[in-house]
Parts: C-alpha cells; sequence; structure tokens
C-alpha cells in the first residue's frame, strides 16, 4: 500500500504542476496531462490516509508512541521540551528550505518551463515534506511521547545523508566543508534527541545509573511489605486496563482498542484540490502575470540604466541621440558583414561582393566597390584599414578559398589593386583566413606562408618560407598578427597537438624567433587551432574552431601563463564574438553567458585578466536581456569603453576601469523616430566603430547604421 501511495504522490505532483503550467502557457494538451495527475495524486493521497490508519494502529501497540508514564517528572518535561524545540528547527529548515527554492527558481529560469516548473515542484515538495513530519511531532513531545523523538531522529538523518554525498562527492574544500558542519549538528542533534527519548522513559534506563526508578522502591516498583514486592508494579491509570468483574476475558494482552479508520476520501480530496490550485496559479498565473509586465515595472525590464555619477570622466555621459541614420542592408544570403573605420571621414561596410563609403558626418553614400562579374564573395574574416587604404580578403564562389586580395581607396572610392595570392590549384588559403593592413603593407597568407604586399602597387614584397612538421611536411598556416615591424604567425598540422609559432621581421621577411607553442589543459581534438591575438605583448588562444570555448595564454619571458578564464562567473560561460583586447598589461575580454533570470536568457559579463600572472583581475556581469558588447579600441581616462546592447532598453555607453572599480553606466544611445531612416530600434548589436567624433553602429533589426556624437577624449 505504502508503495503505490509514494508513487502517485511522486508521479503525480509534477506531472500536475508541469501540465497545469503548460496549458496556461503553451496549448491546451497541458491541462490533459495536469488531470492525469490530479488522477495519480489523489490516489497517492487517499491511500496515504489508508496507511495512515494502519501506522496509527500500529502505535497503538507501541509503548513510545503512549503518554509517558513518567510524564508528571520535571525531567521528563524538560526532555520533552528540549526535544520539541529541537525537531522545531527540522520545522524551520524545512519550510525555509521550499520557499528557497521556490524563490530561487526565477533566477534558474523554472518559471519559464514547464518542465523546469514541475522539477521546481518536485524538489520544494520534499523540504515541505520534511517539515511537516517534523512538525506533527511537536504536539506529540508536548504531551510528552516519546515517539516524537525518534521520529526527530530519523528525520535528521536524512540530513547526514545529504552531508555524507557532500562530502564525498563535492566539488572542492568549501562544499565538503559544510558537509561536514551539517554531518556534525545533525549528529549532535541525534544524540540530544536520543537523551531525550531515554529521560521520558522511552527506553529503560541502564543499570546504575542511580536515576529515579533504577531498583529504587517507590518509583515503578513496591517497596518491601508492598503488595507485588520484587515485581513492577503499573503506574496507576496506565498500561493495559484490565476487564470488567465478570467479563468473559482476562485482562487485555495489547494497548487500548486502535481507534476507528477515520474516512479518508473527504480530506483527500480537498487536499488534491488545494494542490492542483497551486500549480495552476503558480504556473500559470505567474506567466500570465510576467507576460502582462506587472513583474517588470514601467519599463517591462529589469535591467538597470541609470547613468553612473563618474560617467562624464570616462567620457561617456549623457544621453546620445542620433545625427543620421541609413539603411546598410546585407544582399540576401550574404552571412559576413562588417563595420570598419579607415580615413577620419569615411565609414566602410563591407558585405557579400559589395564595400560601401559612407560620409562620417552627414552618413551619406559616397561609394560602391563591387565585383559586377558576381564571382567574388567576401570572407569571414574582418577587412581592416589604416589610413586611406582598406583591405578586403575575398574568394571565388561561395566554396573557394580565401585567396584574393582588394585594396580600396577610402578617399576616392576606387581600387588600388587586386591580387591573387594563392598559386593555381591551391585548395586552400590559411587556416584562419586573416588580413592586417599597416602603414605601408598588407600582410595576409597562403595556406602554409605569410604573405606580404606593398599597400600601395599590391606587389608582394616576400613570401614567408614553410615550415616542416616533424616528418618533414608543410605546417599548415593557421593564423597572424601583426604590430609594429614584427609579424607572428601560428601553423598546425591539422591533426592536433602539434603546433608551431614564428616571428617574421615584417620588413625582410627572415624568422627572428621560434617560440615554443603551449599545451592544452585537456588533450587537443583535431580541429584545435593556435590564433595569435597580440604581438606585443605574445598573446594566443587555442580551441576547436567549432566551439567557443577556447584556452588563452600570455608569453611571460620563455614561460607561457594561462589566463583564468575557467574563473569567469555564469552558466555556461563561453567565448563572445570579439577575441578581446590587449592594455596596460591586461587582456579585456566579453564572454556570453546563461542567465535565466533575464527573460531572453543570455547576458555578457566582460572581465579582464592579468597577463604577468594570468589570474581574474576583476570581471562584471551586465545584466541586459541577451547583452552583446562591443569593446571599443584604447582607453579613456584608464578605463576601456565600450557599447552595450539590451533587448528591451536598446544600447548603452560603458566605461570598465583597468583598476577595478566597477563599471560604469553611461548614457544611452536614442533614436528619433522622426529622423530619416530610423530604425525601429537598437537592441540587436552587430558592430561598432568610432571615427572622428562619431560612433558608428549597426542594428541588425533593419540592417542600419546609425551615428551619435562621441568625443576621442573625455
Amino acid at each position: 500500500m505504502s508503495k503505490p501511495s509514494v508513487l502517485g504522490v511522486m508521479l503525480g505532483a509534477p506531472l500536475t504542476a508541469g501540465g497545469a503550467h503548460y496549458g496556461a502557457t503553451q496549448g491546451p494538451a497541458g491541462f490533459v496531462a495536469a488531470l492525469v495527475g490530479a488522477v495519480l495524486l489523489t490516489a497517492g493521497v487517499l491511500g496515504y490516509r489508508r496507511v495512515l490508519v494502519l501506522r496509527r494502529r500500529l502505535r497503538s501497540l507501541m509503548p513510545a508512541a503512549q503518554r509517558s508514564p513518567v510524564a508528571h517528572l520535571p525531567s521528563a518535561r524538560r526532555a520533552a521540551t528540549l526535544a520539541a524545540y529541537v525537531n522545531g528547527v527540522l520545522v524551520l529548515l524545512g519550510l525555509g528550505g521550499a520557499g528557497w527554492l521556490l524563490y530561487m527558481g526565477a533566477s534558474w529560469g523554472a518559471y519559464d518551463n514547464s518542465f523546469g516548473f514541475a522539477a521546481l515542484v518536485m524538489g520544494a515538495l520534499l523540504p515541505l515534506a520534511l517539515g511537516l513530519a517534523a512538525a506533527s511531532t511537536v504536539p506529540e513531545l508536548l504531551r510528552v511521547v516519546p515517539a516524537g523523538a525518534r521520529m526527530g531522529q530519523a528525520l535528521y538523518g536524512v540530513f547526514v545523508c545529504v552531508a555524507s554525498l557532500m562530502i564525498a562527492k563535492g566539488d572542492g574544500l568549501l562544499p565538503r566543508l559544510v558537509g561536514a558542519v551539517i554531518a556534525v549538528l545533525a549528529l549532535g542533534a541525534i544524540a540530544l534527541l536520543g537523551r531525550c527519548f531515554r529521560v521520558m522513559g522511552g527506553a529503560a534506563p541502564r543499570q546504575g545509573s542511580g536515576s529515579p526508578g533504577a531498583g529504587q522502591p517507590g518509583f515503578g516498583q513496591p517497596g518491601p511489605g508492598q503488595p507485588g514486592f520484587g515485581q513492577p508494579a503499573p503506574a496507576p491509570g496506565f498500561g493495559p486496563p484490565t476487564s470488567p468483574p465478570g467479563g468473559p476475558h482476562g485482562p487485555a494482552p495489547y494497548g487500548p482498542p486502535a481507534p476507528p479508520a477515520p474516512r479518508a476520501g473527504r480530506g483527500g480530496l480537498v487536499l488534491v484540490l488545494v494542490l492542483v490550485l497551486v500549480a495552476v496559479l503558480g504556473g500559470g498565473g505567474l506567466y500570465a502575470v510576467k507576460e502582462a509586465g506587472l513583474l517588470d515595472g514601467d519599463d517591462s525590464t529589469t535591467t538597470d540604466v541609470a547613468e553612473s555619477p563618474q560617467a562624464s570622466a570616462y567620457g561617456v555621459g549623457g544621453e546620445r541621440r542620433a545625427r543620421w541614420a541609413t539603411g546598410a542592408p546585407a544582399p540576401e544570403g550574404t552571412a559576413p558583414e562588417y563595420l570598419v573605420g579607415g580615413d577620419e571621414d569615411v565609414v566602410v561596410h563591407v558585405t557579400g561582393t559589395l564595400v560601401t563609403g559612407y560620409d562620417v558626418a552627414t552618413g551619406k553614400k559616397l561609394w560602391d566597390v563591387e565585383d559586377r562579374s558576381g564571382d567574388f564573395r567576401t570572407c569571414a574574416v574582418s577587412p581592416t584599414a589604416v589610413g586611406h587604404v582598406v583591405a578586403v580578403l575575398m574568394r571565388r564562389g561561395d566554396q573557394g578559398p580565401c585567396g584574393f586580395l582588394v585594396a580600396v581607396d577610402v578617399r576616392r572610392g576606387k581600387q588600388l589593386w587586386s591580387k591573387g595570392i594563392l598559386g593555381e590549384g591551391s585548395g586552400a588559403g590559411m587556416g584562419t583566413a586573416t588580413v592586417r593592413v599597416t602603414a605601408n603593407s598588407v600582410v595576409s597568407g597562403t595556406q602554409t606562408a605569410p604573405v606580404v604586399l606593398d599597400a600601395r602597387s599590391g606587389d608582394v614584397r616576400w613570401t614567408g618560407a614553410d615550415q616542416p612538421d616533424e616528418d618533414g611536411e608543410a605546417r599548415s598556416l593557421r593564423g597572424l598578427e601583426v604590430a609594429g615591424n614584427s609579424l607572428v604567425a601560428s601553423y598546425g598540422d591539422g591533426l592536433g597537438g602539434s603546433t608551431a609559432l614564428r616571428r617574421f621581421d615584417l620588413r625582410s621577411g627572415r624568422v627572428t624567433a621560434r617560440p615554443s607553442p603551449p599545451k592544452a589543459p585537456e588533450t587537443p581534438t583535431p580541429k584545435d587551432v593556435l590564433s595569435v591575438l597580440s604581438v606585443e605583448p605574445l598573446v594566443v588562444s587555442l580551441g576547436d574552431d567549432t566551439n567557443a570555448d577556447r584556452f588563452y595564454f600570455s608569453r611571460v619571458g620563455d614561460a607561457w601563463k594561462p589566463l583564468r578564464t575557467d574563473a569567469v562567473e555564469g552558466v555556461s560561460a563561453r567565448s563572445g564574438p570579439q577575441e578581446g583586447m590587449v592594455t596596460d598589461g591586461l587582456f579585456v575580454k566579453a564572454f556570453t553567458t546563461d542567465d535565466r533570470s533575464l527573460d531572453v536568457g543570455f547576458d555578457t559579463v566582460v572581465a579582464a585578466f592579468d597577463l604577468e600572472s594570468g589570474a581574474l583581475r576583476w570581471q562584471h556581469a551586465l545584466h541586459r536581456d541577451a547583452g552583446q558588447v562591443v569593446l571599443l579600441p584604447g582607453t579613456v581616462g584608464g578605463a576601456v569603453r565600450a557599447v552595450a546592447s539590451d533587448h528591451d532598453t536598446g544600447d548603452q555607453l560603458y566605461a570598465f576601469p583597468l583598476e577595478d572599480g566597477g563599471p560604469v553606466r553611461g548614457g544611452r544611445l536614442t533614436v528619433d523616430a522622426s529622423l530619416s531612416g530610423a530604425p525601429s530600434g537598437l537592441n540587436d548589436l552587430t558592430g561598432a566603430v568610432v571615427q572622428g567624433e562619431r560612433l558608428v553602429v549597426r542594428s541588425q533589426v533593419d540592417g542600419t547604421l546609425v551615428a551619435f556624437p562621441f568625443p576621442s577624449k573625455a
């Protein structure tokens, strides 16, 4: 009988709660599941009511379940009161645990989906049942019934089991210490309740204890000359009753007759109806209220957009109103698109087969450079621009290798030159296609070596020598980075685990250093790629190109320091769209984290790592719905500036002091609806660039470029 009851409750409660939530939020099919769950829950509750009847009959046969024969003694009453207090702590723990789970369920996202809500109800039901069971023992203990102490010992045993799991399976020292403290407290409570049980007369006192009743006349046994001397005499009013004179039977061999079986149906049905009502109100009702925006305030968002007092010190203070907006749609089926800065008066948008220049002051489209043959498309690699030259790496067709360079003069909107850097029949270009522009050079690579071209003419200055692996085969070029007169290239053999780094003199192409590559803390996979992020200081990343989780390292002397990206807080923290920036001895990067407390579900954490030690210097979660962050180059006032988006509140400026003064919220970026070409919203940030006195951002919602006033100095 007990097993079907337990199964009915364990299956019925989550099915009822989850079904009601699904029915209220998704479709009427959920109410069918809720009805099935209610039937199971009803069967379980009614079965449990029958179990209670049997339990009461069994308890009537146990002396410890009756009022203690020594209840009149002060020591027994004190012990009962102490046991009641100890079990009262269990009541508080059980009810508090259930309330804590229901409260934390919002941040876990349990109220946002039916399965999560069902699991939350089931999880909260367990500590609630423990608290109610402990509460049922308090009245018994106040009547000096020893069985209440035994029940408390069993319930505290649950805490001992949980603590044992924490000690054995805890991840780290802190969980194990917490488990040890819980175990010690629970074992102490069990020992204290056992002592109370004995003092209340629930067990025979130990011989030689010297306590009353331990062989002393006058308590529990008659003295010399009294009737029944030598045999224990029952206390008046307690023990088995005798049958009346002339009765057909002798003294009853057991305790008083069992109480009549109560009616189980009516009370059980009322309890089931209450549980179903709570499930419906807690699931569908809470979801409906949340959808109506009643929980989110007037702005229908929990995002804090209040400007920080020190925002003006970093040049991010004050609301910024758009000066111009213009459509910059990407051709249908175009994947990569980029926003880059070139000349101070021109901002360049690259997408598909089109390179377009816009006037920074007015937003007027100045020119288009397009491959009218339709044979070439831009590669999925950000173009770069220095001065008046922007270089774009392209491929022939959708699947061809990235082996065609185009240089454009952004002042005149004219193509300077085009150059194929892959020989005929080359099957692939460099592993991570890269193009960099310096003052007078354009740098890219073939499948096995870097290539440096003259920025004005496109003439090849030098092509690096192949770098053989252990078998004498040329390694594959994976990526490169340029700074000053140095070029650092990374290589891999495509099989994982075998990588290499080479430093070249940008002017001559001579190899000047062969630093050893870092070792990943885990076994590399065949898709692991070593990428160079910075030349001075040397910073690299290593990881699977198909996975956002990567390892980062900085070169300190002749050793590599792993950056502690595992210390970034958040559920499923992973690399954001930007690789990050190196400034003032720090590596600053934005990470995307799952956050179920937000409506959309993911947020951004901006973190900084010390390049000397690899330690996490600081991190800041922005708590913005679908928060995306674009870090702006350079620093102002000792802080990195950024643009952060939000699903509800749009774009806002931020500053992150490098000395960890906490994130500084700046002014919001707003667009008047009357502005020609204004987008419907700025809640999906795909790019940002600072040009002159303008900040230009791109909103993916309408494919629009929008410019705001943004002085380069605070």
